[in-house]
């Protein structure tokens, strides 16, 4: 895929469509500005909910520039206070020390300190508590508000990139891109990456503004919140890294007479995320997850008192978002809320939800795993299983825990040792999967998006429709002709006869060949330099040709997802890596992008089977059995629900 750390990415890849009009803001209970209105088992799923989806999802990025802009926000003011505390030093300090002399002399004389120790101690308290009273003055305080306010106006008008600075940084971000991948449309590969062109601008201007406050090209102009932040993360690894790489930039710079050269793309990304995340731990964030309604999206809170600096409203966000949400998003949108209702209900129903106590002690183990490493939920829950949001990961995993412990009986290990009877049964699909089993297949998307504009074809899920069921009749009927050809040819000779065909027909294989050349819309971006100078061709999928391929990464290169398996129930790569025939073609199936017609060419045994004398291997047995008999127990759930106004479409 395209890099995006040309273009200063800070969100997740979505997919971007057709526009929605607006729409009322509060429409009536009867109706819904996504159509018609949404009952699950009953309950109507509110428009804020949805709306809360799309963007803590695919419109992620919108609600991330609020809490980045929050960290700057917090930063600077502390710098202001910084400089108005030295400010009223003067006015304050000396009068405290001499006042807190003057108390613990007092304190002294009517009763001798313990020690001398004791006597630091007591001054010191002593002296914090003058100072405190001290700043309480109105003078005081009239001086220490003007410095903290000019200081503050001083920082903004430095650091907040003018107009003139933004367009430049702009155009030169667009011009590397072009220089670097000439033959891509700009347009298309910006909203691939931001949604849309406007979106981009904004968090250009945003990213700017960060790097003059957090990441300056000098590290010697680091504040310290950015030294301890890599420090805290690496060591001074990094820190000597930043300072030699910046001597040898301006080394260059000096020699050349050119600008200073920008620091590496993927290096500066990293910088900045350790110091966002190093940042967005010192504020109290709340949302979906933590009970905020559904008219409030996030909640930032920097002193941790309970009452948030930042209140993002679900109303006040989507108005910014709705006109880049597609149909086909509201659609997937619909989809969770279908399934995740459905398999809550059912949860409730059979006593095997958490309440809040075990959801508070899941969330904790959750979170545990991750101590000592650089992972974490945001990472698990976006680019391990593919959840369009930490909060929907962090529903579905609660509910996941409540299968978890209701289904833990069935997982006992029996009385003569041997593993539990359903995982017995689960054994061997579990050994094709993690015991490295292989399957090579082609693939052939006939798809409903227009993968290299990025862009929705109009009419795009039934026109692909047609098209992949035209395909496959094609296909049947060449196989279904070569067949009878090769009888009728057979007949002749064991007759003793000549047979002459009427007419070619083509070998099944190199007719799929043909068809999987014209037909598939699988899509690889150019190399950097444009077209001519390929490089590697891992991530390449060949117009659907994947080779030999692992479960796994041949989920993702299919388009597949663990939340688009779970939600749906629906996976093209699990039929084709473990039921589909060898040498058969099938489909069409519907798929995240369109509808996809398979061919397996063969597949290879495990080579490294579980080992259940391992406990480890026993305990990934398990959980691949909870996790892949949930989606089993999820979509019985979907399917046995009442569900008005949505046609789930799987």
């Amino acid at each position: 895929m395209v890099t995006r750390t040309l273009l200063l990415g800070l969100a997740g890849v979505a997919l971007a469509a057709p526009l929605l009009s607006a729409t009322p803001q509060a429409p009536a209970p009867e109706t819904s500005m996504f159509g018609e209105p949404l009952f699950v088992n009953g309950k109507r799923i509110p428009d804020a909910e949805i709306q809360r989806y799309l963007i803590y999802g695919p419109c992620r990025l919108q609600l991330e520039m609020f809490r980045v802009g929050l960290i700057i926000e917090d930063e600077l003011d502390r710098r202001a206070r910084d400089e108005a505390n030295i400010a009223v030093e003067p006015m304050v300090g000396p009068a405290a020390k001499a006042a807190a002399e003057k108390a613990v002399a007092a304190q002294e004389a009517a009763k001798p300190f313990e020690s001398p120790e004791a006597r630091a101690k007591a001054l010191e308290q002593e002296t914090a508590r003058q100072r405190a009273a001290r700043m309480q003055d109105s003078a005081v305080r009239a001086e220490w508000t003007k410095k903290r306010d000019n200081e503050r106006k001083l920082m903004e008008e430095q650091l907040v990139p003018t107009d003139e600075e933004f367009e430049a940084e702009f155009r030169r971000t667009l011009e590397e891109f072009k220089k670097t991948y000439p033959v891509l449309n700009i347009d298309a590969e910006v909203s691939r990456a931001f949604r849309s062109v406007p979106w981009y601008r904004d968090n250009l201007r945003q990213t700017m503004y960060f790097d003059r406050v957090f990441y300056p090209e000098n590290p010697d102009e680091w504040p310290i919140t950015t030294v301890e932040a890599v420090r805290a993360d690496s060591g001074d690894v990094l820190l000597t890294d930043a300072q030699q790489s910046y001597q040898m930039r301006k080394e260059h710079a000096e020699k050349t007479g050119e600008p200073l050269p920008k620091e590496d793309g993927i290096y500066t990304q990293m910088m900045r995320q350790i110091v966002r995340d190093a940042m967005f731990g010192t504020i109290d964030w709340k949302s979906e997850f933590d009970g905020l309604p559904d008219d409030i999206v996030l909640t930032g809170d920097r002193d941790f008192d309970g009452k948030p600096e930042l209140v993002v409203r679900t109303a006040d966000l989507w108005s910014k978002v709705k006109d880049t949400v597609s149909s086909t998003e509201i659609d997937e949108a619909k989809r969770w809320f279908v399934t995740s209702h459905a398999t809550h209900d059912r949860l409730e129903k059979e006593g095997a939800l958490l309440d809040p106590t075990a959801r508070a002690q899941a969330l904790a183990e959750l979170k545990k795993q991750f101590e000592g490493t650089y992972f974490n939920i945001d990472i698990m829950a976006t680019q391990t299983y593919y959840f369009p949001s930490t909060e929907s990961f962090l529903d579905y995993h609660m509910m996941l825990e409540g299968y978890r412990k209701k289904i833990a009986p069935q997982l006992v290990q029996q009385e003569n040792g041997d593993i539990a009877p359903v995982l017995r049964t689960h054994l061997e699909a579990a050994n094709r999967i993690m015991g490295l089993g292989q399957v090579d297949v082609e693939i052939m998307l006939v798809s409903a998006f227009d993968i290299p504009n990025f862009q929705w074809k109009p009419d795009g899920w039934m026109s692909a429709k047609k098209k992949a069921d035209a395909v496959k009749v094609q296909l049947d009927a060449n196989s279904a002709e070569y067949n009878a050809e090769r009888a009728k040819r057979a007949q002749a000779q064991a007759e003793g006869k000549e047979y002459t065909a009427e007419k070619e027909v083509p070998e099944p294989f190199r007719f799929w060949t043909d068809m999987v050349n014209e037909h598939s819309e699988y899509w690889d971006p150019p190399s950097p330099e444009g077209a001519g100078k390929r490089g590697s061709d891992v991530a390449m999928k060949n117009r659907g040709r994947f080779g030999l391929r692992y479960r796994n990464d041949l989920q993702g290169f299919v388009g597949e997802t663990p939340f688009s398996h779970w939600v749906t129930g629906a996976s093209v790569t699990d039929y084709v890596f473990a039921e589909q025939a060898e040498n058969t073609v099938a489909g069409p199936f519907r798929g995240p992008q369109g509808y996809y017609i398979t061919r397996v060419q063969r597949r290879t045994p495990p080579t490294r089977p579980l080992n259940l004398g391992d406990p480890k291997h026993v305990d990934l047995l398990k959980d691949d059995y909870v996790r892949t008999s949930f989606i089993t127990y999820a979509q019985e759930a979907r399917k046995s629900a009442v569900v008005k106004g949505f046609d789930f479409g799987y």
